[in-house]
């Protein structure tokens, strides 16, 4: 055997250690959490042999390679590790010892450096695993399955773990959890809804937390899009067939633009965030006494807001921000940019760098797309206050100054889009303004965003067709294009889908519901209903105590309501070959 063969059946079987490795590191990530406190000093002996384990091949894969400078160029991340842990001897002193450092490493729950560089290490082997799933894109292409239905198997993957997760000990207070509560919470998170049957901050843990805002922020991007990402940055793999694969999960037709899109979405989603919770905890400050941390709730709700998911760490969700205008701002930005989509926003983005391009003076023109979500999104923003304010004069319009109600109904027209937040009572509004948040909430964000619902360029296409046809002309359009018919016909059957949806959820729960629960209003639990398929959050109350089978029928309301009706259905379906002969045409009346 050469030497080189030999290396790499060395490779291979450090490969495989490794493997193992890392998923004793997973294991150890979710015990010491999960499991109670009595484990931890096991999982932290565990955590030793770990680093043990991590460092000793580290060093052994440099002087196995053949050009170890090269080696280490090309895993930065993981010595860069090994750094910080050798360098540890020379800043110790600093971090534990100045009080700045000192008060961060609270908020954060760590308390030596040691344990830092564990959750490092911890979360950069998890990353690794996560790009191994990005390996499988090339294995899922060859699959006879549809995009379609891989796209709806890995948010029942994410749910199923994540109903798991919050069924552990370590992830919940004094009493527990109960399966179908574990489930519809696991959901809602996975699928950016914000339905609660249980209240977030006080029934879980940070470790419960914890899990919720990881299933919220691979159900806002999709744990497909986290998967090849990683894959692309720790292994440099992306073929033609995982073109094709994420292509048509993102909807996006141009292979070449896939890979910046990629890159776009996940720096995007990140920078984004990390704005969000650094103006949550500047402008946090005055409500720091009801906060466990003040820079873990900037988070949480930061990760919540951009992903439209509602969850928030209060019993009264935000009402206290009803009048400040800074926290509820930075709240509708979060939410509006997640909203948006992230091709519209890396058109915007390149729009704006263009600028400082300073090879070329040209600057490129807007999608047709980012033009009607765009003008769709205002439009329904401001059509929805002056809803609330003209439908709901006996509550919202007497609640303080105008300014103070306007800044409420803007703040609720944007968060009943997908969101789920709210600065005021939901079911105090009048049925009126209800109605009229159920109308923004069945229309939801924009494709390709972190929101659900039928979408904003549904409805554009849609009373884009008909005002088309009352000026007698053929086809739709929109800034002067023309649309293909195809997307007018799929427009209208995707409303027809989510009207059946909602229709034939509300029908059920009224059922089950009414007889034991007489003083719940029709609109009530319609409004339940569409929040959950709009993937919204905001409820007038009944989610607390709905029935199993109730809370069955919301679970998969949600999951249609974040895949899409039509996706779903495409997963389902059976793929026919095209017939070589078609059937006579033959009109008839409609309407």
């Amino acid at each position: 055997m050469s030497a080189s063969q030999r290396r790499k059946e060395i490779e291979k079987g450090l490969d495989i250690f490794m493997m193992f490795i890392a998923f004793l590191a997973v294991v150890s990530l979710i015990g010491k959490g999960g499991l109670g406190p009595h484990w931890r000093p096991f999982f932290g002996a565990v955590d030793v042999f770990i680093i043990v384990c991590f460092v000793g091949n580290s060093v052994f894969r440099v002087f196995l390679a053949p050009n170890r400078w090269k080696y280490i160029k090309d895993h930065p991340f993981q010595y860069a590790l090994i750094g910080l842990f050798v360098s540890q001897i020379f800043i110790v002193q600093l971090v534990l010892t100045d009080a700045s450092y000192r008060y961060l490493l609270n908020q954060l729950s760590l308390i030596g450096l040691t344990k830092i560089y564990i959750v490092l290490m911890q979360i950069f082997i998890l990353v690794e695993l996560v790009a191994e799933l990005g390996r499988l894109n090339s294995k899922l292409a060859r699959l006879p399955l549809p995009p379609a239905t891989i796209f709806v198997v890995s948010f029942l993957i994410l749910i199923l773990s994540g109903a798991v997760l919050l069924l552990l000990p370590g992830a919940t207070r004094v009493g527990g959890i109960k399966l179908i509560d574990a489930l519809f919470t696991a959901t809602s998170a996975t699928c950016v809804t914000g339905l609660i049957v249980v209240p977030t901050g006080e029934l879980f843990t940070r470790f419960g937390q914890t899990v919720i805002l990881t299933l919220i922020q691979f159900g806002g991007l999709g744990l497909m899009t986290f998967a090849t990402f990683f894959a692309l940055v720790f292994r440099n793999e992306f073929g033609l067939r995982e073109k094709m694969l994420l292509g048509d999960v993102l909807n996006v037709n141009v292979f070449g633009r896939i890979k910046s899109l990629l890159a776009a979405i996940v720096g995007i989603t990140l920078f984004t965030e990390a704005v969000g919770a650094f103006l949550l905890y500047i402008f946090g400050g005055p409500y720091e006494s009801a906060m466990d941390s003040r820079l873990w709730w900037s988070i949480f709700h930061s990760v919540s807001a951009f992903c439209n998911a509602g969850f928030s760490l209060w019993n009264d969700n935000i009402a206290r921000f009803m009048s400040d205008w800074r926290m509820s701002l930075t709240f509708a930005g979060l939410i509006i940019l997640g909203g948006l989509g992230f091709v519209v926003l890396t058109d915007i983005g390149r729009y704006i760098l263009s600028p400082l391009k300073f090879k070329t003076r040209k600057i490129p023109h807007f999608q047709l797309q980012t033009k009607v979500v765009v003008t769709t999104t205002f439009f329904l923003i401001g059509f929805g206050m002056i809803l609330l304010l003209v439908a709901d004069r006996t509550y919202l319009m007497s609640r303080g100054t105008w300014q103070e109600n306007l800044l409420a109904a803007f703040f609720q027209s944007v968060t009943a889009r997908t969101a789920g937040f709210n600065t005021v009572d939901i079911a105090a509004f009048a049925p009126g303004a209800l109605f009229a948040l159920i109308i923004l909430m069945f229309i939801g964000a924009s494709p390709g965003s972190t929101g659900g619902g039928i979408k904003t360029t549904t409805i554009a296409v849609i009373f884009g067709a008909i005002r088309s046809k009352l000026r007698g002309q053929d086809r739709a359009n929109f800034f002067n294009r023309n649309l293909p018919k195809d997307i007018i016909s799929s427009a209208a059957m995707i409303i027809v889908l989510a009207g059946t949806v909602v229709a034939v959820g509300t029908f059920l729960i009224c059922t089950i519901e009414l007889k034991s629960h007489p003083e719940w209003r029709f609109i009530d639990i319609f409004f339940e209903v569409v929040s959950a398929f709009g993937t919204v959050g905001l409820s007038t109350g009944p989610t607390f105590s709905l029935s199993t089978a109730s809370k069955a029928i919301l679970i998969l309301i949600m999951l249609l309501g974040r895949v899409g009706p039509l996706t779903f259905l495409f997963s389902v379906s059976r793929h026919n070959k095209a017939q070589r002969m078609e059937n006579l045409e033959e009109s008839m009346m409609i309407g």
